[in-house]
């Protein structure tokens, strides 16, 4: 365990209760979420058995979230209460589960061997605050379960590729299987997990066959223990629907190519989709429209992801959430311009990450691999990226465009990513500008205080909602 200072200790409780006092002020006032998951919760509370497809929106998703949060509420007595009441205590759950997540990446972020204790404040900073993670730890869905279970099966995988330990093995293919039954997205990170075992066994020349039959016998396990599973009701699908992963919208046409189909908010042709970043549409309207004149920026995935994941506001969705005319729009456009730099750097540093992998793989070199984690954080982002990309291309429109489908591992890469990115570029500036480490140290710190005050101006938005005023 790398040693830390006082000076950081303290600046990390600091950042991590301010992060607290955020999650709380939300789940006060917020009642409303995404998508409605709490009836899933009151059917499985009223009948006492698990509720199919069939029976409501949100039935198709595996049921770990909504079984726990009904098991709970029953134990409690909360079930017992008003409906507001009840939002609250299972909006208190994913609170709880938002730390969690939290602490593990700062975990994490601690064990680098980076030197720059700032830098790792930085990146612990930008988690904690971070405007999407926040806002979806305040609402009755899954996605904050999958988040946390995939951040932990990380986490443990890490210190797995370290030191083989039965039980931290054992902590991983749990996570993982919670990870599974919490969203269907979530067999992403037992996947990526998977071939960063594999890699390690081509690598390590002495531990080739135990290691080999590690990778098999976690997927192995993993795969079998998940089909029988009766919260994933993958064999209960599988004979009424005929499939054991089932969706509640039908698939749209293929998007063309190149010609646009006509204006909606999503895939209008893989192209305009998927090649564009709209950066000027997000600065001159930084905010979703669902009806009237609709942003440019509601076509472009990237776009999209990114206003997610830096404004509580862009989304402009639930009702309660949502603004009417350039109300905040100088703060969006303020954080949207700040983010550039730190977003640039997190791609720098996986493409930096993706050189030292393969350099590694090229010359079978076990060391450098170990510096990327044999490949993991490569394989769990652009295997939640490819899954995004692949859904998105199904459904097409704008629902499927969610930040939140890829924060399982991009909340615990990206602040490595972006301690990569700027290590590489100090190390070959060598001290001759020593004023950019100040200038970057201030930037960052100027977006995470726009962070908060996005978050504190959603919690005086819903506070007057709730409040009439």
């Amino acid at each position: 365990m790398v040693q830390t200072s006082r000076r950081y200790n303290v600046l990390i409780l600091v950042i991590f209760f301010l992060s607290v006092g955020l999650r709380l002020g939300m789940v006060s006032f917020n009642r409303e979420s995404n998508d409605d998951h709490m009836q899933v919760i009151s059917l499985i509370i009223k009948s006492g058995t698990l509720p199919d497809k069939s029976n409501c929106w949100e039935c198709y998703q595996p049921k770990l979230f909504h079984y726990t949060a009904a098991k709970i509420l029953q134990i409690t007595g909360a079930d017992k209460l008003s409906q507001n009441n009840m939002i609250l205590a299972v909006e208190l759950i994913n609170f709880l589960a938002g730390l969690i997540t939290i602490a593990v990446v700062e975990a994490l972020i601690r064990r680098t061997p980076i030197k720059s204790e700032t830098l790792k404040l930085l990146g612990f900073g930008l988690v904690a605050l971070n405007p999407g993670l926040i806002g979806i730890n305040s609402q009755a869905t899954n996605d904050t379960f999958v988040i946390l279970f995939s951040i932990l099966a990380l986490y443990c995988m890490v210190l797995f590729l370290q030191k083989q330990k039965a039980g931290t093995f054992l902590l991983m293919l749990l996570f993982s299987l919670l990870c599974i039954s919490s969203k269907s997205n979530g067999v992403v990170t037992p996947i990526a997990i998977t071939l960063s075992l594999f890699v390690k066994a081509w690598m390590e020349r002495k531990q080739v066959a135990k290691l080999w039959l590690t990778g098999i016998l976690f997927i192995a396990a993993t795969l079998l223990i998940s089909i029988i599973n009766p919260l994933n009701q993958y064999i209960p699908n599988t004979q009424k629907f005929g499939s054991p992963f089932l969706i509640n919208v039908s698939r749209k046409p293929m998007p063309y190519f190149h010609w646009l189909s006509p204006k909606v908010c999503g895939i209008r042709s893989i192209m305009d989709g998927y090649g564009t970043f709209k950066f000027g549409s997000l600065i001159q309207h930084p905010r979703l429209e669902y009806s009237g004149t609709r942003p440019d920026n509601c076509t472009s995935l990237w776009a999209v992801l990114y206003g997610e994941t830096n404004s509580s506001h862009y989304n402009n969705f639930p009702a309660t959430w949502s603004t009417t005319g350039n109300q905040g729009f100088t703060l969006s456009r303020a954080i949207f311009i700040l983010a550039l730099l730190p977003t640039i750097l997190i791609i720098l540093g996986a493409a930096l990450e993706m050189g030292v992998f393969l350099k590694s793989i090229f010359k079978r070199d076990s060391a450098l691999a170990a510096d990327t984690h044999y490949g993991l954080p490569l394989a769990a982002s652009i295997g939640y990226i490819l899954f995004l990309c692949v859904y998105l291309l199904l459904y097409t429109n704008l629902a499927m465009m969610k930040i939140i489908f890829i924060y399982p591992a991009l909340i615990l890469t990206f602040p490595l990513f972006l301690m990569r990115a700027v290590e590489f570029i100090d190390a070959h500036l060598k001290n001759r500008i020593r004023w950019v480490r100040t200038v970057f140290a201030v930037w960052i710190v100027t977006l995470l205080i726009l962070y908060a005050v996005d978050i504190i101006s959603m919690i005086q938005l819903l506070y007057s909602r709730r409040m009439g005023i």
